[in-house]
C-alpha cells in the first residue's frame, strides 16, 4: 500500500476550518433568550423619538408648553407721586353747633280779615288783603321750663315778622297801607301718634304794630289813621315733615289788642 502524505499546508488549513466551525456553534449556543431580546428593544424604543405623524397616521405628539416671556415692566410696582395728608377738617365752632341744632326758619302766607277796634276803620274785603310772614324758631330746652326731657313733646321761642296789606275806610276816606308787625313769644309742638309724621302745633305771642296808610284820593292821611298799637296772637296748627328737616302746614292765628286779624294760610319751616 501507498503511505500517504499531508503537507504543512493542507494540516494548517484543515485546523483553521474545523477551529472557525467549533466557534460558530459557541456563539450560536450562547445567543440572548427571547424575553432578553424584547426588553432590550423596549428601552430602544424609549430611547428613541417618536416619528411624527404623518396623514394623521401614527402616535400624536403635544410639543411642551414654552415658558411666557416674563415682562419685567409689568412685574414692576407703580411708583406714584406721594400723597399728601390732608388735613382733618376742623370741629364746627359752639356757635355754629348751637345755629344747626336749634334753629329753623319759615315762612307762611295767609289771608287776613283785619279790623281796628275803637276807629271808624273798616276793610274794603277780604280778598284785598293778605300776609306773608317771614319767622325764626329757637329750640327751649324742657328743663328750663319745668318739664321733663321729650321726644315728642317740645318748645320753641318764636319771632315772627308779618306784614299785613289792608285797603279800607276810615272816617269815610279810603286808605291802603300796611300793619307792620313784630311778635315774640313761645310755641308748643306735639307729635300725633295716630298720624304719621305729623306734628300738632300751638302758641302764644305779643308784640306791637306799626302802621303806613296811604290815601287813595287827594287828601292828607290823618294821625289817628297811622296810630301804632300792640297785639297779642294765639295760633295753632299742623306740620308734616315732607323731607328731612323740612315741614309744611296748615296755620290759623287770631290776634287782639289795637289791632283785630283773624289770618288762615299755609307755612313751612326748614332747619339747618
Amino acid at each position: 500500500m501507498k503511505r500517504l502524505r499531508f503537507s504543512p499546508i493542507i494540516l494548517a488549513v484543515a485546523l483553521a476550518q474545523a477551529g472557525t466551525q467549533a466557534l460558530a456553534k459557541g456563539l450560536d449556543e450562547i445567543k440572548p433568550s427571547p424575553k432578553a431580546a424584547e426588553i432590550e428593544a423596549a428601552d430602544k424604543n424609549a430611547e428613541a423619538p417618536a416619528a411624527p405623524a404623518v396623514d394623521g397616521l401614527g402616535p400624536k405628539v403635544t410639543p411642551a408648553p414654552s415658558p411666557a416671556p416674563q415682562n419685567s415692566e409689568a412685574h414692576k410696582e407703580p411708583q406714584g407721586e406721594p400723597v399728601e395728608e390732608k388735613p382733618a377738617p376742623e370741629p364746627p365752632s359752639r356757635a355754629e353747633r348751637f345755629f344747626t341744632d336749634n334753629i329753623e326758619i319759615g315762612t307762611a302766607v295767609h289771608f287776613v280779615w283785619a279790623s281796628r277796634p275803637g276807629s271808624s276803620w273798616n276793610s274794603s274785603g277780604s280778598g284785598r288783603q293778605g300776609s306773608s310772614d317771614l319767622f325764626v324758631n329757637c329750640n327751649i330746652p324742657n328743663e328750663t321750663i319745668g318739664l321733663r326731657k321729650s321726644k315728642n313733646l317740645k318748645f320753641k321761642g318764636t319771632f315772627r315778622y308779618s306784614p299785613v296789606a289792608v285797603a279800607g275806610t276810615l272816617d269815610g276816606l279810603p286808605f291802603r297801607g300796611v300793619w307792620e308787625g313784630y311778635l315774640g313769644g313761645v310755641e308748643g309742638r306735639l307729635k300725633t301718634p295716630w298720624a304719621k309724621g305729623m306734628t300738632a302745633i300751638a302758641g302764644v305771642e305779643a308784640g306791637l304794630v306799626f302802621v303806613y296808610l296811604e290815601p287813595t284820593d287827594e287828601f292828607e292821611t290823618p294821625k289817628s289813621a297811622e296810630a301804632n298799637g300792640g297785639i297779642v296772637a294765639l295760633h295753632a296748627g299742623a306740620d308734616w315733615e315732607i323731607a328731612p328737616k323740612i315741614s309744611v302746614g296748615p296755620k290759623v292765628y287770631t290776634s287782639f289788642g289795637g289791632f283785630q286779624l283773624v289770618q288762615i294760610g299755609v307755612g313751612g319751616t326748614f332747619a339747618f
